[in-house]
């Protein structure tokens, strides 16, 4: 018998720099595949466990993929959006 693990790609938000991006994937990476974010920073895949996400510090969210995928799904861009980063 199998466990089937079910994993949902849209709430898949990779970590680069300490800033979390969003991207489109169809698949789950493989580790060493390259990946490209909705803003268009391209980076490889790497993977680790869950408990270690803390160590890192706490990633700040990528506002051009957030942006991006606010347009994408019709969302009005918050007015931060609107100020020089």
């Amino acid at each position: 018998m199998n466990a089937l693990i079910y994993v949902n790609l849209d709430a898949v938000h990779p970590v680069v720099d300490g800033i979390w991006h969003r991207a489109r994937f169809s698949h789950v990476p493989r580790p060493g595949e390259a990946i490209t974010m909705l803003c268009g920073v391209s980076v490889v895949a790497e993977f680790d466990q869950g408990c270690q996400r803390d160590t890192h510090g706490v990633p700040r969210q990528c506002w051009d993929c957030d942006l991006v995928y606010r347009r994408e799904h019709g969302i009005d861009p918050p007015p931060r959006h609107l100020l020089p980063r």
